[in-house]
């Protein structure tokens, strides 16, 4: 197993009508002039331990026949019942001896004979040569299990290749069981390390008995098509799986957070941000619970969280993800990585140019709806900004992505600039982790309502807001179910007229603008907020 171990025990207690030294098992008799076994005699116990690894562990001496002098001897092991039906070579000699160290013989019993650690098997021993066998014995034998405190994964997909300093760190899941999750390419081959100092202990696959491992005569791991894998590594038994990991095509959130509770039908779908990577806004109240399913469908392939390795994601054993305070979330799950994580949205901040680039006299801006956030500012030229979800530092700060425009990043992220000056609502909506410059008029004096309800009669008769605040005008209309409608600052005039964001719900906007509508029939609260460029309609 070329490992390095710790401790050594070594009990040989020998069985016997007189009594005799404890070290006796270890001395060379005087010969006698049958071919014989002398030392260990049958029925004695070998318990080893992980102390002293180069102690001696096994002692076999046997009488020389006459005549003999310079033959080999084979010594031979098989377990007890089997009359070595399918002996293992043990190793040979010139002499009338032969010695195994405890590392030697615990390697050879897990290894070469797969017996189990830490339990009592009983095994026949002989030595022959070219014309003779000696009697057999038996000797009862307890290895002990090697215990590996890490391992890496090094191979063609490492950089520089095959390097062990370079070897990917696995995760330990248990007692000598690893994991690592990672990206293969077509042709792509690897084995195993027990230290990334070298290339002692390396461990690779037996080429004559697929899934389990060796250390002698092994091969690569290989012939695994492109993909993500997830490779578990069990050095109790010498074996591995290798599992590809399809991230699903969809994904949505189910727990007690839906309505009804943990009902599939009714879990919140994810937005695909990325490949692989899905991300959806949540309001968490305490006591909220959750996973993830790749359908609405059923319970079928959901996803929770590793116990042992909290952030990641598992399919089986896997835990509700809980424990979070109260809050709005945006939950992210990458499948890239079998992680997930909440970043806290209560609040967002528009720090910049504007500001002095100081987190504590950034601009709040105004919550339009779950997940949406938006403010109306004047930028001057050659303004540049970004948004923080605290006024008190720069940690989770998001940007635009300098690759995909319109979308916003927290890693490698841009400011955001080249605007013309002028007046613009500025919307960051994290259900699908974009963003929104529009530029508008300036912010009217009065404000009218005109739409289904009047059968979109644009004259002086129209409903006017009531300014209940500088730049928050507000009016209560009863509507019908399907009215849609919008703002002018004229009545009569159609000119400046403002509605709502096609991709932001709850902002204003004046130029792509959508008409805004109710379900049911009702009187609703009309709120327009032009300090925060939102609108809302509440019942």
């Amino acid at each position: 197993m070329k490992n390095i171990y710790k401790i050594f025990v070594l009990f040989i207690i020998t069985m016997g009508l007189t009594s005799c030294d404890p070290n006796e098992n270890f001395e060379i008799l005087p010969a006698v002039e049958s071919f014989q076994i002398i030392t260990p005699t049958s029925g004695s116990v070998v318990v080893l331990d992980d102390t002293n690894l180069t102690n001696t562990a096994l002692f076999i001496s046997w009488s020389v026949l006459e005549g003999s002098v310079g033959s080999t001897y084979n010594v031979e092991i098989a377990e007890t019942g089997t009359d070595f039906a399918n002996p293992t070579l043990m190793g040979t000699s010139d002499g009338a001896n032969f010695s195994m160290t405890v590392e030697e013989l615990n390697t050879f019993f897990l290894d070469s004979m797969g017996i189990n650690p830490d339990e009592a098997t009983s095994m026949d021993i002989r030595v022959l040569n070219s014309t003779e066998t000696t009697q057999t014995i038996a000797v009862v034998f307890t290895p002990y299990t090697v215990e590996y405190t890490e391992l890496f994964l090094v191979g063609s997909i490492t950089d520089p290749q095959w390097s062990p300093e370079d070897a990917l760190p696995m995760t330990k899941l248990d007692f000598n069981k690893f994991e690592i999750t990672l990206d293969l390419v077509d042709d792509d081959e690897f084995k195993f390390l027990p230290t990334n100092t070298g290339w002692e202990g390396d461990i690779g696959e037996d080429p004559d008995n697929p899934g389990f491992l060796i250390d002698e005569g092994e091969a690569n791991l290989s012939g695994y098509s492109a993909g993500k894998y997830t490779i578990t590594v069990d050095l109790n038994t010498f074996t591995f799986e290798i599992e590809e990991l399809l991230a699903p095509e969809e994904l949505y959130l189910v727990g007690n957070i839906t309505d009804p509770q943990w009902t599939p039908e009714a879990a919140l779908p994810f937005f695909k941000s990325a490949e692989n990577v899905f991300t959806v806004v949540a309001d968490l109240q305490d006591g909220a619970e959750f996973k993830f399913l790749p359908t609405n469908t059923g319970w079928d392939g959901d996803w929770g969280e590793d116990p042992d390795n909290l952030g990641s994601i598992i399919q089986d054993g896997e835990q509700n993800i809980s424990g979070n305070p109260a809050g709005k979330y945006l939950i992210t799950v990458d499948y890239n990585t079998l992680t997930y994580k909440l970043a806290a949205i209560d609040n967002l901040f528009m720090v910049g140019s504007l500001t002095g680039w100081d987190p504590g006299t950034s601009f709040p801006m105004g919550e339009a709806s779950l997940g949406v956030y938006s403010i109306l500012v004047d930028l001057p030229d050659g303004a540049e900004f970004k948004f923080l979800p605290t006024n008190t530092g720069w940690d989770g700060d998001w940007g635009a992505d300098a690759d995909d425009l319109g979308r916003i990043i927290q890693e490698g992220e841009v400011n955001l600039s080249g605007y013309a000056a002028g007046k613009y609502v500025v919307a960051v909506n994290f259900n699908t982790l974009s963003f929104t410059v529009s530029s508008v008029s300036d912010v009217p004096a009065s404000l009218y309502l005109v739409g289904g309800f009047n059968g979109w009669s644009n004259d002086a008769g129209n409903p006017q807001f009531t300014e209940t605040s500088t730049g928050v005008f507000e009016i209560d209309q009863a509507l019908s179910a399907g009215d849609e409608f919008k703002f002018v600052p004229v009545a009569g005039d159609w000119g400046n007229d403002w509605g709502e964001s096609k991709v932001a719900s709850g902002v204003l906007e004046q130029n792509e603008e959508q008409n805004l509508n109710v379900a049911e029939a009702d009187t609703y609260t009309i709120t327009v907020d032009f300090n925060k460029g939102t609108v809302s309609v509440v019942r």
